[in-house]
């Protein structure tokens, strides 16, 4: 494919993305204060929400930038807990939105939301960020997924820490089986769990990542009980905590990795890492 031809091609997958992702439904306002105070706090870092934000530590002053930031909450937890945040979506309705979201909470000065396809962006942007963060977005750009990455490392140092959440299926059979269930799928024309040839692909670029697998009983507890995690009963509650623990034992046993649901992927570009991550 010449250039030019790859360059419209590119722009139609651009104009396609961004009208699926305008069409989306968004949070709005304010984020519930008993939202809030989870993620400041962490005090079930196991928790597959709550891992992420634990992975990265003090994040104080830190550069942060979330690729596919949609409607902004997880931006403004990050800037509620002292980093500037970039956040960077193709959707012009979720960008609109997330800047009115900072405003309300109080942040705009420190965290800042355009609209962009990650390639221009990475083509402008000089200044190197500390984190680089993602949250089921590389599922979305499985034909561009090499490019993308490196489009992620012109935005980092050695040092800079990357860290993706992504649905996963690393057994082929589990996921037919997925596919026969009367289950609907959502999602854009080439969205797929990412499988192991996908995540071949990232760690070529980011050899130093770790992934920790999650989302066995816990995806099937989410399927048939109330899934606003916060405002749950106790006994709800209880029932999430007790399978998100299940499942960190049995998706630690080597051999069983695949019947997890997501994963979560984060480490430093290079070898050079002064601060040692949390992950486990």
């Amino acid at each position: 494919m010449d250039a030019e031809n790859q360059n419209e091609t590119q722009r139609e997958r651009w104009i396609a993305e961004a009208a699926f992702f305008d069409s989306e439904e968004y949070s709005e306002g304010l984020l519930p204060a008993i939202t809030v105070q989870r993620y400041l706090e962490l005090k079930k870092p196991w928790s597959p929400a709550e891992y992420p934000y634990s992975c990265l530590g003090n994040i104080e002053g830190k550069r942060i930038l979330e690729i596919g930031c949609g409607d902004g909450g997880k931006s403004i937890i990050l800037g509620l807990k002292g980093a500037r945040v970039l956040g960077i979506d193709i959707s012009p309705r979720a960008i609109d939105i997330a800047n009115k979201r900072a405003v309300l909470h109080g942040v705009a000065d420190r965290v800042k939301f355009i609209c962009t396809p990650l390639e221009l962006y990475a083509e402008s942007e000089k200044e190197p960020f500390d984190i680089i963060y993602g949250s089921a977005v590389l599922h979305h750009l499985l034909p561009v997924l090499d490019s993308v990455l490196v489009n992620l490392k012109k935005l980092a140092t050695q040092r800079t820490i990357f860290l993706f959440t992504e649905p996963v299926s690393m057994w082929q059979w589990l996921r037919t089986f997925r596919l026969m269930l009367p289950i609907p799928t959502h999602g854009t024309p080439d969205e797929r769990p990412l499988n192991p040839s996908d995540i071949a692909i990232i760690f070529r670029h980011l050899p130093n990542l770790h992934m920790r697998f999650f989302g066995f009983a816990l995806r099937i507890v989410m399927r048939v009980l109330p899934r606003n995690y916060e405002t749950c009963s106790g006994l709800v509650r209880f029932v999430y905590d007790a399978a998100a623990r299940f499942d960190n034992i049995l998706l630690n046993v080597p051999g069983l990795q695949g019947l997890g649901s997501t994963v979560t992927l984060d480490g430093p570009l290079g070898t050079a890492n002064p601060t040692p991550l949390k992950s486990t």
